[in-house]
């Protein structure tokens, strides 16, 4: 949003597939369930895990996946 120049550390941008090519899907899950703080960044970023089912922060990763139009590194895929 219009405030995001504002705070202590910078949103990612989940659009960016160079930056998003290079998270796993456990990372971005679990960035969403536990927080920021959980991946060294910033605390701001709420933990969503109390109130979304991991059916629903699943999905929520395949949607950032869909905006960075990108997979996760090669490495972290399932069956890899």
């Amino acid at each position: 949003g219009y405030n995001a120049k504002f705070l202590p550390a910078h949103p990612t941008s989940h659009a960016d597939a160079v930056h998003m090519s290079q998270r796993p899907d456990d990372t971005l899950f679990d960035g969403i369930h536990a927080g920021g703080y959980i991946l060294n960044k910033s605390p701001f970023m709420p933990a969503w895990g109390q109130r979304l089912s991991p059916k629903e922060i699943r999905g929520l990763v395949a949607y950032i996946r869909q905006l960075c139009q990108c997979q996760g590194p090669s490495w972290s895929r399932e069956g890899k």
